[in-house]
C-alpha cells in the first residue's frame, strides 16, 4: 500500500475493529513507525462514533505509562479522521492465552502491569470501560500495552465521596463494551466508576488462567445474563496456598456488588504482587525430603525448643506493642482555603488562617473536640509561629504581594501587632521566642536569616519556602527552588551548612521535623506521578513513606508528643472563554488543571497546560479552538507561548540539571530543541514576527536577566535590559520593550536602549499586552483574589480607562492567568477553587 494520511504513509493492515481499522503506518516527519486508528470515510456522518473516536484520543493522549499506548496525534485528512498511536509489536493477549490458559506466575506478571496501566488511567479520573484480552498486547519481552480507550468515561466526583455519582461523557442507558468482560452495572446500563474496570479486570485475569472465559453463551444475551446472575466456575484445582491466594484475589475483582469488590485498582495490584512474592517462594518439603531430613530434624530439635522460647517472648511483646491504625479527626468545616496551622502552647487548642466563602484570610482558633472556631480580630494575615509563652508571629499583605509580606508579631492573649520586618516570605521562632528564623528578598537576592540580619544562605531565584527551625535549635528545613523551578527539600545549619536531601519535585505542600527530630517529614509531588505520601528524609539524605494519601495533603505543624496538623485539598483549576458581544462566559476546561498561557490574536485559540499531567518535571501543553472542539496535545513543557503567527509554541523543557528552550510545531512539522547554554530560563515571549524570542532567565553567579534570541541567525543570547529589570512585550512595530523595575514601567528602545517613563505601576498591578495599534497597553488590577480589573493604559498620556471587571464563578475561587485579544473583545482565564479541610492525626511513625 502507497497511500498517505498527512504525513503517515501507510504500509499494511493490522485489524478491525467496532471503531474502525487499525494500520501499521511510517511517520515521515519523525522517522518511526506507528499504529494508525481510521474511521472510514462512510463514518464520518455520524457524529456519536466520532465524538467517541476523538474521545478515545483525548482519554488516552493524557496518559503517559509504560504500560499504556501512547498517543501522538489526532486528525482529519480527506474525510478519514484518524488517531496516530505508538506501534507496538507483539501479540494480542487473547492470542498469547490460548486455549489453556498462561502458567500462574505468567498471569501474575501480565495482571501487575495491567493493574498498573488501569491505576494511572484511574488517577487520571478516566474508567477503560472495555479492558478485554484483544484489547491487551504483549511484547516480546514480556511488556504489556494496554489500548482503545474507545469507550473510556471521564469522571469528576461530586460531593459525597469517592464513589459519589459521576458526570459523564456517556449515555446511561447505553450498554457499551463487550460482552464477557464487562461488568454487571455496565450490563445493565448504569452508571459506572473505577470498580467496573475491577471487575473486568477479574475477568482478563480468569481467562489468563483457565484459557476459558468467566461468563460465556450462545448469545450475547445470556452472555450478559450469565454476568448478572451466575457465578464462573472455580478456577483448576491446586494444592498451594499461595495459588489459592490467586483465586481469592479474582473471585473479589469478580463479585456482583462493586461495594464488595477490591475498591481500588491498587489493591488489587498489591495483593498480586504479594501472590507473585509467594509463588516464586521455594515449593514445601515433600514427604520424600522429610523423611531424608528426619535425622537432621531430631539433632536440631534442642536447639529448635531453645529458640521456641526466645521466639514465645518476642512474638508476646510484639503483640502488645502492635502499633494502632493512624486515626483522623476533622476540625474544620467550611468552604475555602487553609494558608497555616499550627497548635497553641496548651496543645488543645488550633490556631488557623483561612479564607472562608471567599473572604480575606483571617486567623482563627478552635478547641478540640468543638465543631466551631471564632476569630482572633487581628488584621487579615497568614498564620507563620507560636512560642512557648503564645506569642504570634504571623505575615500582613502577603495576598497582594506575590506571597511576601511585613512579618509582624501579636499575643495570643489580645493586642495590636507590632510589625517587625518587610519582604519576609516565610519566618520561625527561636527556641524560646528570643528572635525569628526568616526568608527574604534583599536587593533582588533571596536570603534565609537566623537571626534577623545574619545571613546563613543566599541565592539569586525566589526565596526558599516555609522555614522550620529543629527542636535542637541546630537545623532550618526549608523548601529551596532550583534555577529551572523544580524544588528541593534542604536543611541548613546555624553554622551556615547546606545540605540538599531531597530534589527534583514539582509542587510542594509543607514540612515540619519529626517528633523525635530526626527527620524532615514533607508532602510534595512531582508531574505524573502515581503515588501520594507524606515523606520523611534524614539529615544523612535517607527517605521512607510515612504514610500513603489519596491526594496530596499540606502538613502545616508536628508536635512533639507525635500529633500532626494537614489539611486535605481538592483542587480543581478551570478555563473560561467569553468572546465578543456574549454575555455569558464558557467553560473551556480540558481536565482538572487547565492552566491558562495564552490566547491567540484572533481569539480562536487556547493555548493551556494540564498541570497534572505530563513528566516528572514538565506538565502537558495542549492547543483548544474556543469552539469547543477537542484539545490537541502538543508535547511537555512550562510556561508555553503561542508564536503571533500561530504555527509554533515555545516552551522550557526541564530535566533534572538544565532546562532548555523547545520549539513544538502546532500542525505538520518537527519539534526543535535550541542549543544548550549556560542560562537556566524561567520564561520566553515571542516577537511580533515570530522570529525573534525575549526570555527572561538565570545566569551563573549572576542575577538573573532579559535576553534576545534571532531564531533565524542562531546566534547568542543577546543582552537587552539593565541588570535588575525584567523586559517583555515586545511592541507591534518590534522597535521597543517594555522594562519593570523598582514598580517603574519603562519603554525602552531596542536599538539604543534608551528608555522613557511610562508610568508606575501599584503591586498588583501588571501588563498583560499591547493592543493592536500599539499606542496602548491592556492591564490588570487585582482587586482581590476573587476580582479583576481590566484596564487600557495610553501610553503617551498614562491615562487609565477601565475595559472590563472579572469576577470569580465561584466566590471562593481565585482567579490566575488572564488573556485579552489585541483589540480587547475577546477574553479568557483561569481560576482555581480549593476545597480544604483541616485534621488532626494521631499514630503516625
Amino acid at each position: 500500500m502507497n497511500e498517505y494520511l498527512e504525513h503517515y504513509r501507510i504500509e499494511s493492515k493490522l485489524g478491525e475493529g467496532g471503531m474502525g481499522v487499525v494500520y501499521r503506518a511510517y511517520d515521515s516527519h519523525l522517522d518511526r513507525p506507528v499504529a494508525i486508528k481510521t474511521l472510514g470515510a462512510q463514518a464520518v456522518p455520524d457524529e456519536e462514533r466520532i465524538r467517541r473516536f476523538i474521545q478515545e484520543a483525548r482519554a488516552a493522549s493524557a496518559l503517559n505509562h509504560p504500560n499504556i499506548v501512547h498517543v501522538y496525534d489526532v486528525g482529519q485528512s480527506e474525510g478519514v479522521a484518524f488517531i496516530a498511536m505508538e506501534y507496538v509489536q507483539g501479540e494480542t493477549l487473547s492470542r498469547v492465552i490460548g486455549r489453556k490458559g498462561l502458567p500462574p506466575r505468567e498471569a501474575l506478571k501480565y495482571a501487575i502491569q495491567i493493574a498498573d496501566a488501569l491505576a494511572k488511567a484511574h488517577s487520571a479520573g478516566i474508567v477503560h470501560r472495555d479492558l478485554k484480552p484483544s484489547n491487551i498486547m504483549v511484547t516480546e519481552g514480556g511488556l504489556v500495552k494496554v489500548l482503545d480507550f474507545g469507550l473510556a468515561k471521564l469522571t469528576e466526583s461530586e460531593e459525597g465521596g469517592e464513589m459519589a455519582a459521576t458526570r459523564t461523557i456517556t449515555d446511561e442507558g447505553k450498554v457499551m463494551g463487550t460482552a464477557g468482560y464487562m461488568s454487571p452495572e455496565q450490563a445493565e446500563g448504569k452508571r459506572v466508576d473505577f470498580r467496573s474496570d475491577i471487575f473486568s479486570l477479574g475477568a482478563v485475569m480468569y481467562e489468563m488462567i483457565t484459557g476459558r472465559r468467566a461468563f460465556a453463551a450462545d448469545s450475547k444475551l445470556g452472555t450478559l445474563a450469565a454476568i448478572l446472575h451466575k457465578e464462573p466456575a472455580p478456577l483448576s484445582p491446586v494444592e498451594r496456598p499461595e495459588a489459592r491466594e490467586i483465586e481469592r484475589i479474582v473471585a473479589r475483582c469478580l463479585r456482583k456488588d462493586p461495594q464488595r469488590r477490591w475498591q481500588s485498582v491498587g489493591d488489587v495490584k498489591i495483593a498480586l504482587e504479594d501472590a507473585l512474592e509467594e509463588l516464586e517462594q521455594p515449593a514445601p518439603v515433600t514427604t520424600d525430603s522429610r523423611k531424608r531430613r528426619r535425622l537432621w530434624l531430631w539433632a536440631s530439635l534442642a536447639a529448635a525448643l531453645v529458640l521456641a522460647a526466645a521466639s514465645a517472648f518476642y512474638l508476646r511483646s510484639n503483640l502488645a506493642s502492635t502499633t494502632p491504625a493512624p486515626s483522623f479527626q476533622r476540625l474544620t468545616f467550611r468552604r475555602g482555603s487553609i494558608e497555616s496551622a499550627k497548635f497553641a502552647p496548651d496543645g488543645q487548642t488550633i490556631l488557623y488562617s483561612a479564607a472562608w466563602e471567599g473572604a480575606p484570610v483571617e486567623l482563627f482558633a478552635t478547641r478540640l473536640g468543638s465543631r466551631e472556631s471564632r476569630t482572633l480580630g487581628l488584621p487579615p494575615g497568614k498564620l507563620l509561629s507560636v512560642t512557648p509563652s503564645g506569642d504570634l508571629a504571623y505575615l500582613l499583605d502577603a495576598a497582594c504581594c506575590g506571597g511576601t509580606g511585613t512579618l509582624a508579631r501579636a499575643p495570643l492573649a489580645g493586642g495590636a501587632p507590632r510589625e517587625i520586618l518587610e519582604n519576609v516570605s516565610g519566618a520561625d521562632w527561636g527556641p524560646q521566642g528570643e528572635s525569628f528564623v526568616v526568608t527574604r528578598r534583599v536587593n533582588g537576592r533571596a536570603r534565609l536569616e537566623y537571626p534577623i540580619g545574619t545571613t546563613l544562605y543566599e541565592s539569586q531565584g525566589l526565596p526558599p519556602v516555609s522555614p522550620v527551625l529543629s527542636p535542637s535549635g541546630q537545623w532550618i528545613a526549608l523548601f529551596d527552588r532550583d534555577p529551572i523551578g523544580n524544588f528541593s527539600v534542604i536543611a541548613v545549619s546555624v553554622k551556615g551548612e547546606k545540605r540538599v536531601l531531597s530534589e527534583g519535585w514539582r509542587a510542594i505542600a509543607g514540612l515540619g521535623w519529626s517528633p523525635r527530630g530526626d527527620e524532615i517529614w514533607f508532602s510534595a509531588v512531582r508531574s505524573g506521578e502515581e503515588t501520594q505520601a507524606v515523606r520523611a528524609v534524614t539529615l544523612a539524605g535517607g527517605q521512607r513513606i510515612v504514610s500513603h494519601t489519596l491526594g496530596l495533603v499540606t502538613i502545616h505543624d508536628i508536635a512533639r508528643d507525635g500529633r500532626v496538623l494537614l489539611a486535605s485539598s481538592n483542587t480543581r483549576i478551570s478555563m473560561h472563554y467569553q468572546p465578543p458581544g456574549a454575555s455569558e462566559e464558557r467553560d473551556l476546561s480540558w481536565f482538572d488543571t487547565s492552566w491558562l498561557y495564552g490566547l491567540s490574536a484572533d481569539g480562536k485559540t487556547l493555548l493551556f497546560a494540564e498541570l497534572a499531567y505530563g513528566d516528572d518535571q514538565n506538565a502537558a501543553i495542549y492547543l483548544r479552538k474556543t469552539d469547543g472542539s477537542a484539545a490537541i496535545r502538543l508535547g511537555e513543557g512550562n510556561t508555553p507561548a503561542l508564536s503571533p503567527d500561530g504555527k509554533w509554541v515555545v516552551c522550557i523543557r526541564r530535566e533534572r540539571e538544565r532546562s532548555q528552550l523547545m520549539l513544538l510545531p502546532t500542525g505538520a512539522g518537527e519539534t526543535r530543541l535550541l542549543p544548550l547554554s549556560d542560562l537556566a530560563y524561567r520564561s520566553a515571549e515571542w516577537s511580533p514576527d515570530s522570529r525573534k524570542l525575549l526570555i527572561f532567565a538565570d545566569q551563573q553567579n549572576k542575577p538573573a536577566r532579559s535576553f534576545l534570541v534571532d531564531l533565524e541567525s542562531g546566534g547568542k543570547p543577546r543582552p537587552v535590559a539593565p541588570v535588575g529589570g525584567r523586559a517583555s512585550l515586545i511592541s507591534p512595530d518590534g522597535r521597543s520593550i517594555l522594562v519593570t523595575a523598582s514598580g517603574k514601567l519603562y519603554l525602552q528602545a531596542l536599538d539604543t536602549a534608551e528608555q522613557r517613563l511610562i508610568a508606575s505601576l501599584e503591586p498588583a498591578e501588571s501588563v498583560l499586552r499591547w493592543s493592536s495599534e500599539g499606542r496602548s497597553l491592556f492591564l490588570r488590577h487585582n482587586d482581590s483574589p476573587t476580582s479583576v480589573t481590566l484596564y487600557r493604559m495610553d501610553i503617551d498620556t498614562g491615562r487609565k480607562q477601565i475595559l472590563r471587571e472579572i469576577k470569580s464563578p465561584d466566590r471562593i475561587a481565585r482567579i490566575w492567568n488572564v488573556s485579552v485579544t489585541p483589540d480587547g473583545k475577546t477574553l479568557a482565564y483561569s481560576f482555581q477553587r480549593d476545597l480544604e479541610d483541616l485534621y488532626l492525626v494521631k499514630g503516625w511513625r
